[in-house]
């Protein structure tokens, strides 16, 4: 733990967790239309229908953009954990390798078996694959290589929501090649920043979108450390977080109302322009999102979490089982649906409150059995093994 001045920076930000573990569960509430899938079409999906509609409106409809704040928490916690190891020559590509694929690797291969299982059976009742429809030896293949999302795909395989994992790998190989040759100044990171976002504006690529948020995450680190005194000893602190809860109050008035984007639209009218030019606003909505929210986000709890000291501790775990409830969310949906299948239930069974807190109630048991009694004895055993081999090489 570091002193500065009379406060603390913590080995480890609890209110980073949760968030991470927040943002996994807003994928997997986003990803109940899964439910109403036939093979890859969702026809019989009504959001309006779902349960709790009202209250987790916000999740339904725009859930998968926590995905985006995945991307940018990693950058963040990478820069703020490995960038000076790598920079001074601490940690080597190896080191690092092992390190992170002895965390992520054990449950991507176990979950990519398991719903290649479940498919099969899936494929022998109704002749096609449940939403995602690459599911050959090819994509296979792509999958044991976490390559299944770098380009060389036909598209969406296998246990789908890997895809921002797989991205996460080429970001983490960009990012300790930037690092090792100390091309880490800002100035460096706010070009790639800029560059990844006209790729992603113009093509919406996903590894144009993971590089831009991950970067967004890295830099707001940069700016954290470098101005640590000034923001918490100042009163630029209290204004990040008066200014972050403003952004998350905007955002979730116009997700509710889309009065801004109505009022462009007016402005459109009035001008006598076009109104095929409103998707200028919408262009501009990820941007605000990555570029100010997710940052805000994150700056405002690490601020809170120094002055007031360990923030939400005993929540912690929700981030600890984050990757094991979005890796084991897919598999599970799809089991359900072969259970309803069996028993005769209709697609609107879903559409149940009591079936959604069961669902959840099993992921999250399944996901805290998995992440301490597989994940990460699994993870220790290959640290040692891999890493012992090299100490004695």
């Amino acid at each position: 733990m570091t002193r500065i001045n009379s406060y603390s920076v913590p080995g480890r930000f609890y209110s980073l967790d949760i968030l991470r573990g927040v943002a996994a569960l807003s994928v997997v509430l986003f990803h109940w239309r899964h439910c109403f899938y036939l093979c890859t079409s969702h026809a019989g999906f009504t959001a309006e229908n779902q349960p709790f509609y009202s209250a987790l409106y916000f999740f339904y409809e725009q859930g998968q953009k926590a995905v985006e704040l995945f991307f940018t928490l990693s950058g963040f916690i990478f820069f703020w954990l490995y960038s000076d190891k790598i920079t001074n020559r601490l940690i080597s590509f190896t080191k690092f390798s092992i390190l992170r694929l002895s965390r992520l690797y054990p449950l991507h291969f176990v979950t990519l078996i398991i719903v290649v299982l479940l498919q099969s059976v899936y494929q022998s009742i109704f002749n096609c694959h449940f939403v995602y429809a690459f599911n050959d030896l090819y994509h296979f293949v792509l999958h044991l290589f976490f390559a299944s999302n770098w380009g060389f795909q036909k598209g969406f395989s296998y246990n789908g929501p890997i895809w921002s994992v797989s991205i996460e790998i080429l970001l983490y190989i960009l990012f300790f090649i930037i690092c090792w040759f100390r091309k880490d100044s800002l100035l460096i990171l706010f070009l790639i920043i800029f560059v990844s976002y006209g790729v992603f504006y113009y093509h919406a690529q996903q590894l144009a979108q993971g590089v831009f948020s991950f970067f967004v995450g890295g830099v707001t680190y940069k700016i954290f450390s470098m101005k640590f005194t000034e923001i918490i000893s100042g009163i630029i602190g209290k204004f990040i977080v008066i200014v972050a809860v403003i952004a998350w109050l905007i955002t979730l008035v116009e997700v509710h109302y889309s009065i801004f984007g109505k009022l462009f639209s007016e402005l459109l009218v009035s001008l006598s322009i076009n109104q095929k030019y409103t998707f200028l606003f919408d262009r501009r909505i990820p941007l605000f999102i990555g570029g100010l929210l997710f940052p805000l986000t994150i700056l405002a709890l690490v601020i809170l979490e120094v002055k007031k000291g360990s923030l939400g501790k005993r929540f912690a775990f929700i981030g600890d089982i984050s990757y094991s409830s979005y890796l084991l969310h897919f598999p599970l949906q799809l089991t359900m649906v072969l259970l309803a299948n069996r028993f005769g239930y209709t697609y609107a069974v879903f559409e149940s409150p009591v079936l959604l807190l069961l669902f959840f109630a099993v992921l999250i048991t399944l996901s805290f059995l998995s992440h301490r009694f597989f994940e990460m004895p699994v993870q220790d055993k290959l640290r040692k093994m891999f890493l012992k081999k090299r100490q004695v090489a």
